[in-house]
């Protein structure tokens, strides 16, 4: 058996610690949003739910405009992720191939992209201009290409033995063939990373939103959610007993978060042990 050094122990307890304190604000969210608003006072912390009282989350599921904002989201992600991909991994393909013509020009434009962008005011006048405003291709195409997303495939597609496609090109296979039929299945663990760093994304981007959709009927999750809290913290402010005669702001505004964060709570632990070998995929030079 190992033995275990004092360092190890260490750093052990230090990540222990972290991961405590990490997990005791979403642990104190869940708690009070199931816990009795009676027994509930001054936002005080507890260690274990006070009553039971889901009146919270009926008051949330029976909105219509969570229900639509929740499918929104859903649209949003899900279109985000097929497309983004698409375009990230068919892009880091093409970078990955040292006789692609005008390779160095094309990697220095997509750094250049990295380091600097044309503020919130010109993307705003693209958007416009190109007739994108208050649709959900505003939140996705304007930030379909992540530099980075695009960086960590062209290292990984890099290390692909290039034996592989020498012997696919001798039987015939054309570049789409091999993108396909090699590559794709080879970089199962890195799509799998680089969908869950998409979905997140999309899932919880908030300012886009802001910026350019305006009808009610057509806003995400986050939206709702902030709306939700400025409302319930209004009423409670105002004494409006009309809106917390059933429950109150704080079990509101907690089970509003909790509802918005289960989904990628509820997908990451399937795509977690994709997550780690993703990451390392290409990033040693072999």
């Amino acid at each position: 058996m190992k033995q275990i050094s004092p360092g190890n122990v260490v750093i052990g307890s230090i990540l222990i610690v972290f991961a405590f304190f990490t997990f005791m604000p979403f642990y104190y969210v869940v708690l009070t949003s199931i816990s009795n608003p009676d027994l509930i006072r001054n936002g005080e912390l507890l260690l274990w739910p006070k009553g039971f009282d889901l009146n919270a989350y009926s008051i949330i599921l029976n909105n219509e405009r969570f229900i639509t904002a929740f499918s929104n989201t859903i649209v949003r992600t899900v279109l985000g992720i097929v497309i983004n991909l698409t375009l990230q991994l068919s892009f880091a393909y093409a970078l990955s191939k040292a006789y692609l013509p005008g390779r160095k020009f094309f990697m220095l434009f997509m750094i250049i992209t990295m380091l600097f962008n044309g503020g919130i005011i010109p993307t705003y006048l693209i958007v416009k201009g190109t007739g994108l405003i208050d649709t959900v291709w505003a939140l996705i195409i304007p930030a379909a290409i992540s530099t980075w997303n695009v960086i960590l495939l062209r290292s990984f597609f890099e290390n692909v033995p290039a034996s592989m496609e020498e012997s696919a090109k001798m039987d015939g296979a054309n570049d789409f063939t091999i993108f396909t039929k090699i590559y794709i299945p080879l970089s199962t663990a890195s799509i799998a990373t680089i969908g869950l760093f998409i979905a997140v994304h999309h899932w919880n981007t908030y300012m886009d939103a802001v910026i350019y959709i305006n009808s009610a009927d057509k806003q995400v999750l986050q939206i709702f959610l902030r709306d939700m809290v400025v409302q319930m913290e209004m009423a409670s402010l105002l004494g409006d007993t009309g809106v917390l005669s059933k429950t109150s702001s704080l079990s509101v505004r907690t089970a509003s978060i909790f509802l918005v964060s289960l989904p990628i709570i509820i997908v990451y632990p399937f795509i977690q042990r994709f997550f780690v070998k993703g990451v390392m995929l290409g990033a040693v030079k072999g």
